[in-house]
């Protein structure tokens, strides 16, 4: 799916647009990098909820963005925006 790994100080996430397909495996991929049960981030909701138990601490990089947009439309805008109303950092390559 993509790469994703926890620092000391919070967590880092690298989700690469050519691995991604389904929304499904964005949640997952939240999931195991800040340590909760998949089942608990299940929608936008919730990774807002999770993000901001982090306390702004999650940093997340977006390669092949276009390619990311592309296969999952609207949502790639909606997840963006979550991620920045939640505090996490963000570069898309």
């Amino acid at each position: 799916m993509s790469l994703n790994f926890k620092t000391r100080r919070g967590a880092k996430i690298i989700i690469d647009g050519t691995k991604i397909r389904r929304k499904d495996q964005i949640f997952a991929l939240f999931a195991a990098a800040l340590d909760f049960k998949p089942e608990y981030i299940a929608n936008l909701d919730a990774l807002y909820d999770a993000l901001g138990e982090r306390g702004g601490q999650v940093f997340v990089i977006i390669k092949k963005g276009g390619i990311l947009k592309l296969r999952l439309g609207k949502f790639y805008d909606i997840l963006l925006d979550v991620l920045r109303s939640g505090k996490a950092k963000i570069l898309i390559l």
